[in-house]
């Protein structure tokens, strides 16, 4: 493998999720006039991956050490009530990545600057739907747009960045159940990617790359599940657990100017060779990870400090799932420790 280091920078995908908590993931909608608002607090850290990116490339995935990736943020989310069946949405984070490759081979802690930013509307479709286990259900759609405007992209093979630089759009089925004291959300999305062609910031220690030409490539749409729920075990006390399920549906893309660059520039052929890989196949899976799957399980704290405001905290963890089915792969292995501010109005 040459001298330049080839970039892990997968985790970059996950660094946002479970930052918020299941409240806002929740199918109701606002009352006219009122919003929920969070502001929270994460440290996002994972040394090892699951990779299926092994010798001879069989697709057995293993549990491997891998770069350092860290990500401090710091994020808002707001939703307000238009109408009482309409609630819009907007979530942004402050964010601050640092791997130790780049430490080690260009001498930069990473990137700090706003991340991804998401507009959404939520729309309560089916009201009090039916009773279960004495608890009313409800369901609503959620669409959701996400751009990379606020931050400047790298070369994905040697730089960090804020985001993985794609636009997207996501829609969601959300159902809530009230029971009791507690309630129960279980939400099935897809998430559509497009492609990404702009490029910000180039590889200053390769100064003979083509920088004319285009060097798209394209994360897989995904197919996102998420089960979650609440328990008042005290009148100002509630206690949360999530699991969230990501499974690419396996339609990335790389172009050939880009998997030329990772061949030539970067290494990628020595290392295919040493894996036994097509270098695509590695350039997709490991290097970028563009066909993640992930399982992470979260567990929370909420306390109730006024009629108006909460403390919620949360610890999330990426978990390795089943051998063959319903499993963590071609993803790193993150903890999320969290902790957020809410004020309801």
């Amino acid at each position: 493998m040459k001298d330049k280091k080839i970039l892990v920078l997968f985790f970059i995908f996950f660094t946002g999720c479970f930052l918020i908590s299941n409240e806002a993931l929740a199918a109701w909608t606002q009352a006219k006039g009122h919003s929920y608002n969070q502001l929270s607090y994460s440290y996002y850290v994972s040394q090892n991956k699951y990779s299926t990116s092994t010798q001879g490339g069989g697709g057995a995935v293993y549990r491997v050490p891998s770069s350092k990736f860290t990500s401090t943020d710091v994020s808002f989310y707001t939703e307000y009530g238009v109408v009482d069946t309409v609630t819009i949405f907007t979530s942004f984070a402050y964010k601050q990545p640092k791997s130790d490759d780049t430490l080690k081979y260009s001498g930069e802690k990473g990137p700090s600057g706003i991340g991804d930013v998401d507009f959404g509307l939520r729309y309560n479709i089916v009201p009090n739907l039916f009773t279960v286990f004495g608890g009313k259900g409800l369901f609503s759609l959620q669409g959701t747009v996400t751009t990379p405007e606020f931050y400047d992209f790298g070369f994905p093979l040697s730089h960090l960045s804020n985001g993985d630089g794609h636009y997207s759009s996501k829609l969601e089925l959300l159902s809530g159940w009230a029971l009791g004291k507690g309630y129960l959300l279980c939400n099935l999305g897809y998430k559509y990617m497009w492609e990404n062609n702009n490029i910000d910031i180039w590889d200053t220690n390769n100064p003979t790359l083509d920088r004319s030409q285009p060097y798209d490539y394209r994360y897989s749409d995904q197919v996102k599940f998420f089960l979650g729920g609440g328990y008042a075990v005290h009148p100002k006390v509630e206690v949360r657990g999530s699991l969230e399920y990501t499974k690419s549906i396996g339609n990335s893309y790389v172009s050939e100017n880009l998997l030329n660059a990772y061949r030539t520039d970067y290494g990628g052929q020595a290392e295919a060779t040493e894996k036994g890989i097509e270098p695509r196949n590695l350039l997709i899976k490991d290097t970028l990870g563009l066909e993640p799957e992930v399982i992470t399980l979260g567990v929370g704290l909420a306390i109730t400090t006024s009629p108006q405001t909460q403390l919620v905290l949360s610890l999330n963890q990426d978990v390795g799932g089943f051998e063959t089915f319903f499993r963590t792969r071609n993803a790193g292995e993150g903890t999320t420790y969290g902790a957020a501010f809410v004020y309801m109005h």
